[in-house]
């Protein structure tokens, strides 16, 4: 599973306790199971707040390219799968975009709901988690196509058309735009900015030389340093120097917050 995979993470919250942190643009999907919570979500908030008589709730996340802020309030339990791109696409039978057209909302789906009620009894929460996603995992031949474009568009590189990118992997432009949007939860040229986004993170927090934004600029594809700033603006409300100063890294570069 660690092909489709890449973390899972457990958070347990205390009563009378808050946390919350800010989420930036992402390749990859979560999906979270919550016990004894209720999620309010708003344009680019989500409240998920200690409840005594809601049971289970799953949330999953789409595509977005703002930051999210994520408040915990009380005694909540959550366990979060992390996908990699396209690694949800093999555990659920409905295409992505159809379970999840917005920043985030519930899945309903009544497989993983009956799973979910059991998941929190007992321990080892891990190893349920681990049987019952490789008793979902199923290949689909459509998403052959999507996945290969997908090396092409992490590349970042805007001189390689999305018109080209299609050609390279035997579709036409309308149908890869189709099929992309249909898995992805998002067009190509939305991707290629969170995935050049991502990128320059790697290339800031986890390289072993002490790289400037010059540097980053460059190598990520950026036309120049002032388009580099704009879009580290739109995607995260801060400027880039800014923004390395407030966020914090967790397992690598994976996860990256700025706690609130």
């Amino acid at each position: 599973m660690k092909k489709h995979i890449e973390c899972f993470y457990i958070y347990e919250g205390k009563s009378n306790t808050r946390y919350a942190y800010v989420a930036f643009p992402h390749y990859n999907t979560g999906l979270s199971f919550f016990k004894g919570a209720t999620i309010k979500r708003n344009q680019t908030r989500i409240e998920i707040t200690e409840s005594t008589t809601n049971g289970l709730q799953i949330e999953i996340l789409g595509k977005y390219t703002y930051p999210l802020l994520i408040q915990l309030d009380g005694l909540i339990r959550e366990i979060s799968i992390v996908f990699k791109p396209m690694g949800i696409n093999r555990f659920i039978q409905d295409n992505y975009q159809s379970i999840a057209p917005n920043f985030t909302q519930e899945f309903t789906n009544s497989v993983w709901r009956h799973f979910g009620e059991d998941l929190f009894t007992g321990e080892d929460d891990l190893s349920k988690l681990e049987s019952f996603l490789l008793s979902q995992f199923s290949e689909n031949q459509d998403l052959i196509a999507i996945e290969e474009s997908l090396k092409l568009l992490e590349k970042g590189n805007e001189q390689t058309t999305i018109d080209t990118i299609a050609a390279k992997v035997g579709l036409n432009l309308k149908t890869f735009q189709r099929h992309f949007n249909k898995h992805m939860g998002c067009s190509p040229i939305e991707y290629r900015r969170i995935c050049r986004f991502r990128n320059s993170l790697t290339s800031k927090l986890n390289s072993s030389e002490l790289k400037n934004l010059t540097d980053i600029t460059y190598e990520e594809g950026y036309y120049d340093q002032s388009y580099f700033i704009k879009e580290f603006r739109k995607l995260t409300n801060h400027n880039p120097k800014d923004f390395f100063k407030a966020t914090s890294k967790v397992d690598g570069d994976k996860i990256v917050w700025e706690l609130k």
